[in-house]
């Protein structure tokens, strides 16, 4: 665990962890349905998932373009998942010019490159939560619609990054498939349009589930789960877990373990909410995000009191929520470790001991917030 510790002291340099993923503003836009455009962008190669050193998961990342004609903004992205038995997430990031030199280096013509962690692009610590957001996949919700005057703007030109997370957990027999997944983005002219540019504000907390009473096992142990997590994904994919209990104000190594993580976080910007995502594994029971818990404003941004790994799309706000600075958002988390016993997935895998983790045999605590700037 020293060389662990050493490795979150490097990558916390910088400072906390940034959880604001943004995406800048072109243009602001409104256009009819008659002038909307979709632009298609595949995976210009086939790709096998192939998990190393023991795992079940493949985290790849791939450039893809969607051949934008002209500045525009989009309205919806819809997901398209080739292989859709082994795809437990796809995310959808934007190139900024100053890192479009390194994706195209890191994508080898085509073949992508391993990417716990995020997309690797533009990060001192967790490119998962710090690269900019566009848009995001994930089971329950194929068609990312942006809320009725609401976009993302994307420049002429412009390249993304796909990361899609493999997870080989169904495969029971044969070989793994081989996938060629794309996205489609709906678009609008960004000219004379009206529409207000949306930004993805992530809320994580940590996670740390001992194994449940009578279970045993070499991984219920959290020192040794850590290290099994660092060698089936990455280094920096561990290091989450501690840095995230550093920011939640829990001990980065020796947590207390909880069926139940919460963390709140400061809002340092004002912005205005619009929709909220839940994102869990396997283990997941219920979500909550909370604004000024425990005040008389309280107000309760999502609620997924039975939370389905399934059904993952995002709640639309009846009417949008205005964060001020000094607000405080919650995010509140419960799982059920006992279900590793009972679900097909989870069920011929080793007991551990449960951290916040990019495998599907892991766990997260996510909120997403779709947000306007004020």
């Amino acid at each position: 665990m020293k060389s662990l510790r050493l490795t979150l002291a490097a990558l916390l340099l910088p400072v906390t962890l940034i959880m604001v993923v943004s995406i800048m503003p072109i243009a602001s836009a409104t256009n009819s349905a008659s002038t909307s455009r979709a632009f298609t962008a595949t995976m210009s190669k086939e790709y096998q998932p192939a998990p190393t050193n023991g795992g079940t998961d493949d985290y790849h990342c791939f450039v893809i373009d969607p051949h934008v004609s002209t500045n525009s903004i989009i309205t919806a992205v819809t997901f398209k998942p080739q292989q859709k038995l082994l795809v437990h997430h796809m995310i959808l990031f934007q190139i900024t010019q100053k890192d479009r030199a390194d994706a195209l280096a890191l994508d080898n013509n085509g073949a992508g490159w391993s990417c716990f962690g995020g997309s690797g692009l533009g990060s001192s610590f967790s490119s998962f939560l710090t690269t900019p957001w566009l848009s995001s996949w994930a089971p329950g919700r194929n068609t990312d619609v942006m809320p009725a005057g609401y976009g993302t703007p994307i420049a002429k030109g412009d390249l993304l990054v796909i990361q899609i997370h493999y997870n080989l957990l169904a495969i029971d027999f044969g070989s793994t498939p081989k996938d060629r997944s794309s996205v489609v983005l709906t678009t609008a002219p960004a000219a004379g349009s009206r529409l207000k540019a949306l930004y993805a504000d992530l809320f994580p907390a940590p996670v740390e589930l001992a194994c449940p009473t009578g279970v045993s096992g070499d991984l219920c142990d959290r020192s040794k789960s850590l290290i099994d997590l660092a060698r089936r994904t990455s280094t920096a994919s561990a290091m989450e877990s501690a840095g995230l209990n550093l920011l939640c104000g829990q001990s980065a190594f020796k947590p207390t373990p909880n069926n139940t993580s919460t963390c709140d976080r400061i809002i340092t910007q004002s912005e205005t909410v619009v929709k909220a995502t839940p994102h869990m594994h396997l283990l997941g029971k219920s979500l909550r995000m909370i604004l000024n818990p425990g005040t008389p404003g309280e107000k309760i941004l999502l609620d997924r009191p039975r939370y389905n790994f399934d059904d993952q799309s995002p709640t639309v706000l009846s009417k949008p929520v205005v964060l001020k600075v000094g607000d405080v958002v919650r995010v509140q988390c419960t799982f059920d470790p006992s279900l590793r016993a009972i679900l097909p997935q989870l069920k011929k895998v080793a007991p551990r001991y449960v951290t916040w983790g990019e495998g599907s045999s892991d766990e997260m605590c996510l909120g997403v917030l779709g947000v306007a700037r004020n």
